[in-house]
């Protein structure tokens, strides 16, 4: 399930402690530039590991570079019973508003 950049601030913003942002990009991607608060779990390196010790009692907006992985691996979270959305581009969430960090 997709949700717009704006609808996931709104989100995060109203009830934070409901949600968590969740970065499926690589671990140089994340450092070079993060949503401040953000968790990383990278999709293509033990992805199913990561989400297993995740929160299923939290709602999770799962983000990448441009959308593609983020769509992968919320629809894997949701096969494993976690409620977790679309959220797209980390620069959508960026010019949307949320703060971000730099190495």
């Amino acid at each position: 399930m997709r949700i717009t950049a704006s609808e996931a601030v709104e989100k995060f913003r109203t009830q934070p402690e409901k949600y968590v942002l969740l970065d499926v990009r690589t671990a140089a991607e994340y450092r070079q530039v993060r949503i401040k608060g953000s968790l990383n779990a990278d999709f293509y390196s033990g992805f199913d590991r990561q989400v297993e010790k995740l929160d299923k009692g939290k709602t999770y907006l799962v983000f990448c570079a441009s959308g593609g992985r983020s769509q992968a691996a919320a629809a894997f979270m949701r096969q494993k019973g976690f409620e977790a959305y679309n959220a797209g581009a980390v620069g959508d969430l960026i010019q949307a508003g949320l703060e971000y960090e730099r190495d």
